[in-house]
């Protein structure tokens, strides 16, 4: 083992799941991981990128031995907008633990972010995770970091025995699983619109749709036309159901394709990222639920999830029959604006990655 360079990604995806793979196996065992590094994937989570500082990868000579994404973002708070980034992906080799690799790489993205002008970069961390335990170790004196929100998951099940299996549950899981219905499909009930997968006529509607989430004490992810197009319909990535009534798109649902990774096999889920149904009713709302419940049902996908980020009433999930789901996430920011102070955030209205 060499010294190690640190500089810009080169783009080789089937390195990086290679190391990710290997790297994750052996931390969660038989328990599944999120695989953020299926091809697919990463090529729609990195489109938005133009500038290169924004990829980084530890390298000993041409062997990738640790990688950290930068996702450029613009958020709105208070009335004024701000340059970000959402640190992911982050993943080291096995047999390079121990040398602050990690570490080295993290003041190297925040440099980077500095550079490129951010005014701060939010990274999600996984409760007891290794990354977790590095980032609590991590001092910078440079920069403040601070936690914006605690996040779990609520899940809907699609194919139950499918996800009971995959998911190990016992006899009593199941059992409470099914007293709540939540084995069945959703009821849609009748209502005035329709509920229907987005198209690409859908994008403008939907535009001023993000853009109505109020921003007092909220992060709101500013979208435009070609970033939100691909993330409301990649294939093979993103998926969108829409409510329409009267000709008018009044609400949406979009969520990611994101498989749960085991030792020996892929469990497809659908992780919900963005939606609005502001001002539809609680039948519209359940009409919503129901398409989007379908939608996945049709490409395959074992169970719906969803991080709660606050930025609307979960409610009608909890009657829709989504359970909790045992994971923690700390929502995390470096800020580097020294007139910038996020301790007062109530929710964040991005997806979790």
């Amino acid at each position: 083992m060499g010294d190690i360079e640190y500089r810009d990604f080169d783009g080789d995806l089937d390195a990086l799941g290679e190391m990710a793979q290997g790297s994750w196996y052996e931390e969660y065992g038989l328990s599944t991981w999120p695989d953020l590094y299926k091809p697919e994937l990463v090529r729609h989570l990195l489109k938005d990128i133009t500038d290169p500082r924004y990829l980084v990868g530890a390298y000993d000579g041409s062997r990738l031995v640790a990688f950290l994404a930068n996702l450029p973002r613009t958020y709105r708070l208070n009335q004024k907008t701000y340059k970000a980034a959402v640190s992911c992906m982050l993943v080291g080799h096995k047999d390079y633990r121990k040398r602050g690799i990690i570490l080295n790489l993290i003041n190297d993205c925040l440099r980077r972010n500095e550079d490129i002008g951010a005014d701060f970069v939010l990274m999600y961390l996984e409760q007891k995770h290794r990354s977790s335990q590095l980032f609590e170790k991590h001092i910078n004196p440079k920069h403040r970091i601070q936690t914006l929100i605690t996040m779990h998951p609520i899940a809907r099940p699609i194919d139950f025995d499918l996800l009971a299996g995959a998911e190990r549950l016992k006899w009593y899981e199941r059992f409470a699983i099914k007293l709540l219905g939540a084995h069945r499909p959703p009821r849609a009930p009748k209502v005035p619109g329709t509920v229907r997968p987005y198209n690409q006529a859908d994008l403008p509607a939907i535009l001023a749709l993000t853009a109505k989430y109020p921003d007092d004490n909220r992060l709101v992810r500013v979208f435009d036309e070609n970033s939100l197009g691909h993330q409301l319909h990649t294939p093979d990535a993103t998926s969108t159901v829409v409510y329409e009534r009267d000709g008018v798109v009044r609400g949406f649902m979009n969520y990611t394709h994101l498989d749960l990774a085991g030792p020996n096999k892929r469990y497809p889920w659908a992780w919900l990222d963005y939606l609005y149904w502001e001002g539809l009713s609680a039948r519209e709302k359940k009409a919503l639920i129901a398409g989007t419940w379908e939608l996945a049902q049709q490409q395959g996908i074992m169970a719906i999830m969803e991080w709660n980020k606050n930025y609307y009433q979960t409610g009608p999930l909890y009657r829709s029959r989504f359970i909790p789901y045992p994971r923690y996430l700390d929502l995390n920011a470096w800020v580097f604006n020294p007139d910038l102070d996020l301790s007062g955030i109530k929710s964040v209205f991005e997806q979790q990655v």
